[in-house]
């Protein structure tokens, strides 16, 4: 990890930190918003958001929305120089997962006792979120997947029922679109749907909407509303 800058902002502070990855054979930028309020001793909740280029909007938008109840939350937003690369399955997804799991979760939660630890992803970043839930259903406790594309391979129902006789933990998986998202987005999301309904499952709790009147592009922040209200 090279030095960061921190800023402190109303409530809380951003820090800007360069992590030199084994994994990725690259130096990756990441930006943690913490409370004000919180001590390495507390007991905290992560979000990690995969659009890093968004996250001080998205987290100043969870902050006045939520609030005090947000008062251990730290999110941690991961910026993506190649976002293709990154977050589809069949290229780059595999070792970027690698280092969220290995080398980023390790690094930044390394000082605090992790409650709960949420991914978040929309779009490409959504199918991201679904590919890591298959992959990895361990490493989270909360899966929220908005407008996720492409998920094609992602359905089959053989791996949601993996998760849910593999799993030690329960695990809530959110996934949703807008009403007037794109047509791929929609079809392979309500292809997931079905196939979910036609499994009766004990450990992986799924949860899916259609936010009426959004399309591709502003169903981001209400996904993530909505995939928050869950929360123990």
């Amino acid at each position: 990890m090279f030095a960061s800058v921190n800023i402190l902002s109303q409530n809380y502070t951003i820090d800007t930190i360069q992590i030199k990855s084994k994994i990725l054979n690259e130096i990756r930028s990441i930006i943690i918003f913490k409370p004000l309020n919180i001590s390495n001793t507390d007991s905290a909740k992560f979000i990690y958001l995969l659009e890093g280029e968004d996250s001080k909007y998205i987290y100043q938008e969870l902050n006045a929305r939520f609030k005090d109840s947000i008062s251990n939350l730290i999110a941690v937003g991961i910026i993506n120089p190649e976002r293709r690369r990154d977050m589809l399955y069949i290229n780059g997804a595999d070792k970027f997962l690698e280092f969220i799991t290995s080398e980023l979760i390790p690094l930044v939660e390394k000082d605090y006792k992790t409650s709960i630890r949420i991914l978040n992803g929309h779009s490409f970043c959504g199918a991201f979120t679904v590919y890591s839930l298959i992959h990895k259903p361990d490493c989270f406790n909360y899966f929220i997947a908005s407008s996720p594309t492409p998920i094609m391979d992602l359905i089959k129902s053989e791996y949601y029922q993996r998760i849910d006789s593999s799993s030690n933990n329960k695990i809530v998986f959110c996934f949703s679109f807008g009403s007037k998202d794109m047509k791929q987005v929609r079809k392979w999301s309500l292809l997931l749907k079905d196939n979910l309904e036609g499994m009766e499952l004990q450990n992986l709790d799924w949860r899916f909407k259609v936010f009426k009147g959004k399309n591709h592009y502003n169903s981001d922040l209400v996904a993530l509303f909505w995939g928050l209200d869950f929360l123990n």
